[in-house]
């Protein structure tokens, strides 16, 4: 049977939390492109309101921000479950056996590095932001962040899942893996 690999050509690492996982990274797809379509509503309604009937709509270019904020957040967990997120593989490509075995172990440990510290920062931030709400809705900044903060959450369970996957000999299996 084919090992699974993404668009680089690599075997997808699935540890012991995927199905777990892959089930929340759906759902969090859905919810990004309900956020997709209210981002692109709420710009359409803006442009028209201004164009028509020259009225400005703080609240609709807000709206289309926390909803941009979401999407790119909530799919961001998918996209590395998959293997299809944006990399920069050229040295990767260029090794093969064991040297490239110990870089793909630290490109996934580098992965669950900046997810640990973009969580850790998010909270720092969230210590004086929480006390605020954004300007045009009054939403609180932390229902603001909660798309960015949840995504986070589960794309560093997701680095985790993969690392532990790499450690313990695990791929994902051919139905997991879209191409791109």
């Amino acid at each position: 049977m084919d090992q699974p690999t993404s668009s680089a050509g690599v075997r997808v690492p699935a540890g012991p939390l995927r199905p777990l996982l892959l089930p929340l990274c759906r759902a969090f797809e859905w919810v990004a492109m309900a956020l997709l379509v209210a981002c692109t509503t709420a710009i359409m309604v803006e442009v028209v309101a201004r164009g028509l009937f020259d009225l400005g709509l703080p609240g609709a270019g807000e709206l289309a921000k926390y909803a941009g904020l979401g999407l790119i957040f909530l799919t961001v967990p998918l996209l590395l479950a998959q293997d299809t997120h944006v990399r920069v593989d050229m040295v990767f490509q260029l090794t093969r056996g064991v040297p490239r075995r110990v870089l793909a172990l630290f490109n996934e440990l580098a992965t669950l590095a900046f997810c640990v510290l973009f969580l850790v920062s998010c909270w720092w931030f969230m210590q004086r932001a929480a006390n605020f709400s954004t300007p045009a809705l009054a939403i609180p900044n932390l229902w603001y962040y909660m798309p960015a903060i949840a995504g986070m959450v589960l794309t560093t369970l997701v680095a985790l899942d993969r690392v532990l996957g790499m450690l313990l000999g695990r791929r994902a299996a051919p139905d997991e893996v879209r191409p791109c």
